[in-house]
């Protein structure tokens, strides 16, 4: 039986020691909540034109989870932490990773103090990532002192996932692709965009009603037009 040897080596050997490092650190289960995301599909289709024309950048979902994600977690400070040494850092300052697929693997960006910045600074921090990424000119301040992380699987067709915790990390939130469903809302049914969050936790940590909470608060922030014409202001 013919076969080809590919030694894990360079990034692809980082990424498989940091996985199991995290595995073996921390005690993880994931939780999956589908949410109504029509009033973020809807904002981002009326917005997404002038956006683009002011900036020159593409609207993306992933630029409004940043956002909505710092929101959430303000309320829920315990997901924004990391542990080391045996104790759970809680941080002040949101520092949010940002998982972008290579060829060769992931790697995550993080986009410093989100809690101060509006989705244009998120836009221009994740199109500058992109574009170190490309020249291969990423600084080691560039992918640390991360307090979450979000990845996204959603314009692969992912219905929902178990995302990896980025160790030393007590969660992170997995978002997938937006399905139309047909749903019933006061005794009517309705056509909706629909989407599953899966948010990975350490359990030691993060009881698993805290992240069904945390995961609920985004769903709220999602189907509240005002909170999300709040967190698109540009």
């Amino acid at each position: 039986m013919g076969y080809k040897e590919i030694p894990i080596l360079g990034i692809r050997k980082i990424i498989a020691e940091r996985m199991m490092q995290s595995i073996s650190n921390t005690a993880q289960y994931t939780e999956n909540m589908e949410v109504d995301v029509s009033e973020l599909v809807d904002l981002r289709e009326r917005l997404k034109g002038d956006f683009e024309r002011r900036f020159g950048l593409k609207l993306t979902y992933t630029h409004f989870f940043v956002v909505i994600v710092a929101k959430a977690l303000k309320e829920f400070p315990v997901m924004n932490a990391i542990t080391e040494d045996g104790k759970i850092k809680v941080y002040d300052e949101i520092n949010i990773g940002v998982a972008f697929a290579l060829k060769e693997g992931l790697i995550v960006p993080v986009i410093k103090n989100v809690e101060t910045k509006g989705i244009v600074e998120v836009a221009f921090s994740l199109d500058e990532f992109g574009k170190k990424i490309t020249q291969n000119t990423l600084t080691m301040d560039d992918v640390t002192e991360g307090t979450f992380t979000i990845t996204n699987l959603g314009m692969f067709g992912i219905d929902n996932f178990t995302p990896i915790i980025n160790y030393p990390q007590v969660a992170i939130l997995g978002i997938n692709r937006i399905v139309k469903k047909p749903v019933v809302i006061m005794d009517k049914i309705e056509l909706r965009n629909m989407m599953t969050l899966s948010l990975t936790s350490d359990h030691r940590i993060i009881d698993g009603a805290v992240a069904a909470q945390f995961l609920s608060k985004l769903g709220t922030i999602l189907q509240d037009r005002n909170l999300m014409e709040e967190v698109s202001k540009f």
